[in-house]
């Protein structure tokens, strides 16, 4: 029995560490697919026009892989100029063949970058519409790869690597970049904190992104609080609210400056204003329900009115 005891612990042992350089193996299992050419400017195009638009996957794996393409809108404020249209054109995109197999070939072709074992050109169609936006029009194509069982095992977990494919194109006429506060104003009261409403118009010819922030003056001139307006989009000619929350605890109840910055990237909208902190009405409460006079003469009615409904029916 010693005998048989003193050969399992090696045995165990063995067995624990393929087991253990496998899982290590397997969790390290990566894919990389990248394009070429990184990007393509189409120039001006027309509206109401169709582009062909070809690049290629490439990728060093040895495997067979299915490549997922998927048009994504880009959000980087940074490639914003004043020629550019935040317009989402994903749905621009026609896609011809989707998922495409990508197959190692037997060549293998070395660069800078390493070794390409697969590439193969991928073709789709950009469909400017009739009413797309004049300007820079900016959008992704992400490739994302998988294998066509995507089995590797009950451990690890596949790292992907992805470079995605830049397209830009300026549809035909003037863009316009432009935004005005219309108003500010107080809004309701809620768990100690006032609600201000700025009311921004875009009255340029592009949709553009928004977002802003407030500071509050007392009447001694002293900051009271800053407030962040949340990012929002605007179409053309659009008006939408920018809700900040003031927080009202320890203030006197008196009229406050405001100064409102609404930041579109490429300028700025500003406005000085003024809100009155004043007690809640009686028939507000902090949780946005009724007050409890109002509960009790709601009540009383219900009451009186099922009284005069009892006595006609006898």
């Amino acid at each position: 029995m010693k005998g048989m005891k003193i050969g399992f612990l090696p045995i165990a042992f063995m067995l624990f560490s393929l087991l253990l350089f496998t899982t290590i193996s397997l969790a390290q299992q990566s894919f990389n697919v990248g394009v070429s050419p990184g990007k393509i400017d189409l120039g001006v195009v027309d509206k109401d026009s169709t582009k062909l638009v070809d690049f290629y996957i490439i990728t060093p794996s040895e495997e067979t892989l299915l490549v997922e393409l998927e048009p994504e809108r880009v959000l980087d404020s940074s490639l914003i100029n004043e020629n550019s249209s935040e317009e989402d054109p994903t749905s621009w995109v026609k896609i011809m063949e989707n998922p495409v197999e990508l197959e190692p070939s037997n060549e293998t072709l070395k660069t800078l970058g390493g070794f390409i074992r697969g590439q193969r050109q991928v073709s789709f169609l950009i469909e400017i519409p009739k009413d797309a936006e004049p300007g820079e029009h900016i959008l992704n194509i992400k490739p994302t790869p998988s294998t066509p069982s995507e089995s590797i095992g009950s451990v690890g977990s596949r790292v992907v690597a992805i470079t995605s494919f830049r397209v830009i194109l300026d549809v035909v006429g003037d863009a316009l970049r432009k935004g005005v506060i219309l108003d500010v104003e107080a809004g309701s009261y809620s768990n100690n904190r006032l609600e201000t409403n700025t009311y921004f118009q875009n009255t340029g010819t592009v949709t553009i992104s928004a977002s802003g922030s407030q500071r509050i003056y007392d009447k001694e001139g002293n900051l009271v609080d800053e407030i962040q307006l949340e990012k929002m989009f605007l179409k053309p000619k659009e008006i939408k609210v920018f809700k900040g929350f003031l927080s009202t605890e320890g203030l006197p109840l008196e009229d406050y400056s405001v100064y409102t910055v609404i930041d579109y990237n490429t300028g700025k909208a500003e406005k000085s204003s003024s809100i009155r902190l004043a007690l809640p009405t009686s028939f507000a409460v902090n949780s946005g329900g009724f007050s409890p006079f109002l509960t009790v003469i709601i009540l009383v009615c219900i009451v009186l009115a099922s009284i005069v409904l009892y006595r006609k029916i006898r």
